[in-house]
């Protein structure tokens, strides 16, 4: 397949200066939409994550856990946490050494089938995902969804990285280049489904996600589009 490349070097200028990362933490830096204050004076919430293998018909869903049981934060070098912006951040690599627990991926559905291009990340190098405000819907902080008269579910953006010992790649829904009217790739859909106790789900399907389970995959600068890839998962978080 032909890789193409972004068409706006100022966009991707844009992209990396709203998710650059300080040299040392694998924690992301907040959007730039939320730092001007729109997911200020929430509380941190440190949460335990279920990775599900399969949807409701036993298909198994193409993000998926590494067999080792339920992610929690400050456990196995796991970073698990609603943060003070509202968002999710989540990573498994300390970028010191290998991680400990992983997340897998299952590139082989790609919405072009002609498309052959396969990524081979190592799953000692899979390290982060963060979710953020998309352009496209209003943002609510994930802690404050259903309460207070909020909405219960709300559609975001959120980012994966993988890597290997030589490549690093995207993973995008609706971040970044594919944060665009009409896009591409779907929303990852966040809802809070109880209050008490406290449990919400993440999943690239509902009805803003017209193109369900859909990311893009770009190399590590977003300046190479290497196609969309089906890869629905479903993330269940619950604090820990």
């Amino acid at each position: 397949m032909t890789k193409t490349r972004a068409a706006s070097p100022v966009i991707v200028l844009f992209v990396l200066a709203a998710c650059s990362e300080p040299a040392t933490s694998p924690r992301l830096s907040p959007p730039a939409v939320v730092s001007a204050g729109r997911g200020a004076g929430v509380s941190a919430v440190p949460l335990a994550v279920t990775i599900s293998s399969v949807d409701g018909a036993g298909n198994p869903y193409r993000i998926q856990g590494d067999g080792k049981g339920v992610y929690t934060d400050g456990s196995q070098d796991v970073q698990a946490e609603l943060d003070v912006y509202g968002t999710f951040a989540f990573n498994t690599e300390t970028r010191n050494r290998n991680a400990v627990r992983w997340v897998t991926y299952d590139f082989n559905d790609p919405v072009d089938s002609s498309n052959t291009y396969r990524p081979s990340p190592s799953n000692l190098k899979n390290y982060h995902f963060s979710t953020g405000a998309s352009g496209f819907s209003p943002f609510i902080p994930i802690q404050n969804l259903g309460v207070n008269g909020n909405p219960a579910s709300e559609c975001i953006y959120m980012g994966n990285s993988i890597a290997n010992a030589t490549t690093q790649w995207r993973v995008s829904f609706h971040k970044g280049l594919e944060d665009i009217a009409n896009s591409s790739s779907a929303f990852a859909v966040v809802t809070r489904t109880s209050v008490s106790p406290a449990v919400w789900t993440i999943t690239p399907s509902g009805a803003c996600s017209p193109v369900s389970g859909v990311a893009a995959l770009r190399s590590d600068d977003s300046s190479i589009l290497y196609g969309y890839y089906r890869l629905p998962f479903f993330f269940t978080l619950r604090p820990k």
